[in-house]
């Protein structure tokens, strides 16, 4: 369809490619329009909703400025997949399915959760970055490679058109790109204040590209798409592994696709110049929730854990700066979701499709989503379908909303004990007094250790420190990975002593 409505505004035009639009993300559109950041037009995707800054599902262009938080905060966050050739959904059994999915939420950290070792990336090769940057980089970093983080983040094992199997993940920068966000939304912050400008909204903060730091958010927002690129790519890698052990068939690499939709890039734009003719230019292209569509380009637009998703090709329009929707977009913010959906209509929604229905993820409900086929039709004049993808196995990124005190008490086990030379005898623990009020802390015997099982998670890192037989006048710190844990029992395995300290 073609452009749904135009906004004239006093600073650039807003065109919006839906008829379903809230009345905060109109006036956030607005706002940008008016920033004096754009050149040309703002352009609103059929899935625009609102967000932090800017809106999400927003396009722009700018000649001379960017803003952290029009990219985002999960810098390079967007979608990944890969076909199994000659594997047909009829071939996987529900049991496989199953099996599939345990075997993907044992593997693949999500939530807070991390892997217990670092990780080898290319990105970490990637030394084009700022020196503030470097010194964020960690072992954490390393370890959250092949991460899923949280929020409407998810693996998905889906069929096409054709009834061939695919892997489909959407996932981003993880903790590296949300700090590098927020700490050049306050480089940005301090920019417009030390020049008095007036943000249009209170996080519509933007640097100018010809200043230090507006040239090193360029380059540590490319390295954190480069993560996230990274990041993507190894899950890919890990569940096609497990497809490969449960179905015998593996992953044709050539034929997968990985895009970013939080992200901005220089690019070479068709705008009208000063007299009204169309000319073309080099501008940074800013994507907050926008899928790149340039004429033939391949896209992958997610709808909701229950309703399907697209492959598509770009068509290379430039009303909508080369772009189209990142997704369904939202209709109900995660609190009114929660509120508003009976969880047995959510239960209801993902009958078929093998997955987790817990009360805690009802904001990602089916029904907190705009109907993805609609939004496919708002978008005819920006991309052409190639394929559908219908969901057969949902892994969604949480973690337990229960707190971690109402969490059953369970025996936590040291492995790898003998391969550090130490027999542990007591565990310090956290005590408390005075109704809670005062905390200690104190160690009790190893054999009568108890905690409770909320930050056991398959995958956890865990810091402890102990006592042992062998060296009773020190306290040492182990770092441990969690190898399992159910309700009676975590198994932690130790994997290096970190310091030791006089008692």
């Amino acid at each position: 369809m073609p452009i749904h409505e135009i906004i004239e505004t006093k600073g650039v035009p807003v065109k919006i490619f839906t008829d379903q639009i809230e009345p905060q993300a109109r006036q956030q559109l607005i706002d940008l329009a008016e920033s004096g950041l754009v050149v040309g037009h703002v352009a609103a995707m059929p899935d625009v909703h609102y967000g932090t800054g800017a809106t999400v599902g927003s396009v722009f262009a700018s000649e001379h400025y960017i803003c952290p938080n029009a990219v985002g905060v999960d810098i390079g966050c967007g979608m990944a997949a890969v076909p199994i050739p000659s594997l047909s959904a009829d071939e996987i059994s529900w049991v496989v399915k199953e099996n599939i999915h345990k075997e993907i939420k044992e593997r693949v950290p999500t939530g807070m959760s991390a892997h217990s070792k670092p990780r080898a990336a290319s990105v970490f090769d990637n030394l084009n970055r700022s020196k503030w940057l470097s010194k964020q980089i960690s072992n954490k970093t390393a370890c959250q490679i092949g991460t899923l983080g949280g929020g409407n983040h998810f693996i998905e094992l889906v069929k096409d058109s054709s009834d061939l199997v695919w892997i489909f993940l959407h996932s981003g920068s993880r903790n590296i790109g949300k700090v590098t966000a927020e700490y050049y939304n306050q480089l940005a912050k301090s920019y417009m204040k030390k020049l008095s400008i007036e943000a249009k909204n209170a996080d519509l903060n933007f640097l100018d590209l010809n200043t230090e730091e507006g040239q090193s958010y360029l380059l540590d927002m490319e390295w954190c798409q480069h993560f996230a690129f990274d990041n993507r790519q190894d899950m890919l890698r890990q569940v096609a592994r497990i497809i490969e052990e449960k179905t015998g068939f593996v992953a044709d690499y050539t034929r997968a696709v990985n895009i970013h939709h939080n992200y901005c890039t220089c690019e070479e734009c068709e705008i009208e110049d000063g007299n009204g003719i169309r000319i073309k230019k080099k501008l940074w292209v800013t994507r907050k929730g926008a899928t790149s569509a340039k004429l033939g380009q391949y896209g992958l637009i997610p709808g909701s854990m229950g309703t399907g998703s697209f492959l598509v090709k770009g068509l290379g329009n430039s009303e909508s700066w080369q772009s189209s929707s990142h997704g369904a977009g939202r209709t109900k913010s995660r609190t009114k979701a929660k509120v508003e959906i009976p969880q047995k209509e959510f239960v209801e929604s993902m009958i078929g499709i093998v997955c987790e229905t817990d009360e805690e993820l009802r904001d990602e409900a089916p029904q907190a989503y705009k109907d993805i086929n609609s939004v496919m039709e708002w978008q005819k004049d920006l991309v052409e379908i190639v394929t559908k993808f219908q969901p057969l196995i949902n892994v969604k990124g949480f973690d337990s909303a229960i707190p971690s005190w109402k969490q059953p008490k369970i025996s936590v086990l040291f492995e790898n004990q003998d391969a550090f030379q130490i027999t542990i005898s007591s565990v310090m623990v956290s005590k408390s007094e005075n109704s809670g009020k005062k905390n200690y802390n104190e160690f009790i015997s190893y054999s009568e250790w108890k905690q409770r099982g909320g930050g056991f998670r398959k995958g956890n890192t865990i810091q402890t420190w102990v006592q042992i037989e062998e060296d009773p006048e020190r306290k040492y710190l182990l770092i441990s990975s969690v190898v399992s844990s159910d309700s009676e029992k975590a198994i932690l395995k130790i994997e290096e002593i970190q310091k030791k300290e006089k008692i």
